[in-house]
This record gives structure tokens, C-alpha cells and sequence, in this order.
């Protein structure tokens, strides 16, 4: 997720960079029109303006989300650099601000502008030092903001790996009781098999007597009877 105060800080980046421009095309209309009240010069004014109070409602969001940091330091997980940084941020872009409506307020004269003519690109120079120098700056911050989102996700997914190991090492504690369960069912079973075996070896061997001793008592008595018979034909 984002950090809202970079998703801000951007808009009023890309509000200052219109405003500059603006402004740098209301000097250029104001230094070269004779009435002020020429209708470029003024909707450029207007434009400006607008610009500006778009930039200012979103340092105000800045400054808010920058008081709701400093007092729970904890939960935003912002560092006292980060945080100093954001300020000056804040500061700075508001400074600019201020200038440009100052100058809206109280434009210079025409001859005054005349006069600063040879100074312009001394002025171009400074403005091209001060962009690079904000633009270096607030690229430094949103690595700072990056690397401290990468941090925490880092540290949520060591979190992560911490509890799958040790659901694993459950899950694998859990296989070996199984296993021995497993192999305890399994020695059961070769001993009943065995018992089992046994007792149809005994029931065989009862069978097998019982035959035999029945056929044995057929046989006595077929002897018997053929004496019987014997003795009843010499008798006879």
C-alpha cells in the first residue's frame, strides 16, 4: 500500500511545477503589456491563483497527516528524519507559495522589471538549483519510504516463514506418531495372524483325528458283523 503523504507530496509537486510555469508566463505577459488590466495577463492571474490555492488545501492535508504522525510515532512507523524532512518539505513549498502571491500582490513596475532584466538569468539559474536541489531531496525521502515499506514487509513475511516452520515441525511430529501408531497396528496384526494360524492348524488336526477315528469304528464293526455271519453259516 502506498503512503498517502507520497501520494499528496506528488500532487503538490505537480501543483508547484504548474504554478511555476504560471507564474514565470504571468512575469513575461506582465513585463511586456502597458495596462494591467490586459485580459491574458489577467486570466493568467486568475489561473495562478487557482493553482496556488489547490497547492496550500493539499500542504494543509500534509500538515495534518504530519500531526496525526508525530503524535503516534509507533503505528505510522515513521523515523524523526523522515518525519523532519516531510516538514521542511511542507515549509519550503509553502514559502514558494507565499513568494508568488506576494509577487501577485505587489507586482514590480515595468521599469523596475527593466532594471532586473540583466538579473533574470542569474534569477533563471538560482530557480534551476533550487528544482534540483528540491527534486533530490524529495527522491531521497521517497527512497527513505520505500526502503522503510520494504523493511516491513520483510520483517511480515519472516513472520510468515517463523509460523510455517513451525506448523511444519507439528505436522512432521504428528507423521511420526502416526507412524509408530502404524507400526504398532501392524505387529497386532502379524500376532493375531499367527493365532489365527495356530487355530486352524488345531481345528484341522481335530477333524482329521475325528475322521480317522470314525472310520476305524466302521471297520470294527463290519469285523463283527462278518464273524457274526461266520459263526451262524457253520451253525447252520
Amino acid at each position: 500500500m502506498d503512503d498517502p503523504f507520497v501520494i499528496v507530496e506528488n500532487q503538490v509537486k505537480q501543483g508547484l511545477e504548474s504554478a511555476d510555469n504560471l507564474f514565470s508566463s504571468w512575469r513575461r505577459i506582465q513585463q511586456t503589456v502597458k495596462s494591467p488590466t490586459n485580459q491574458e495577463l489577467l486570466w493568467t492571474a486568475d489561473e495562478l491563483t487557482s493553482t496556488l490555492d489547490a497547492v496550500e488545501q493539499d500542504l494543509d492535508d500534509l500538515d495534518e497527516a504530519l500531526a496525526a504522525a508525530k503524535a503516534n510515532p509507533n503505528q505510522f512507523h515513521l523515523g524523526t528524519d523522515l518525519m523532519h524532512q516531510r516538514q521542511a518539505f511542507i515549509s519550503r513549498s509553502r514559502n514558494m507559495v507565499q513568494s508568488m502571491r506576494n509577487t501577485l500582490a505587489n507586482p514590480p513596475s515595468r521599469r523596475a522589471n527593466q532594471e532586473d532584466g540583466g538579473a533574470s538569468s542569474s534569477y533563471a539559474a538560482y530557480r534551476s538549483e533550487q528544482v534540483n536541489s528540491r527534486y533530490m531531496e524529495d527522491e531521497q525521502q521517497q527512497q527513505q519510504v520505500l526502503f522503510q515499506q520494504q523493511d516491513q514487509h520483510l520483517d511480515a513475511m519472516a513472520g510468515t516463514l517463523v509460523n510455517l516452520k513451525g506448523i511444519a515441525g507439528t505436522m512432521h511430529q504428528e507423521i511420526d506418531d502416526h507412524v509408530i501408531l502404524l507400526d504398532e497396528l501392524g505387529d497386532h496384526v502379524d500376532q493375531t495372524d499367527s493365532r489365527l494360524k495356530r487355530a486352524m492348524h488345531r481345528v484341522t488336526d481335530i477333524l482329521r483325528k475325528e475322521e480317522e477315528s470314525k472310520s476305524g469304528y466302521c471297520i470294527c464293526c463290519l469285523i463283527l458283523v462278518l464273524i457274526i455271519l461266520l459263526v451262524l453259516v457253520i451253525i447252520l
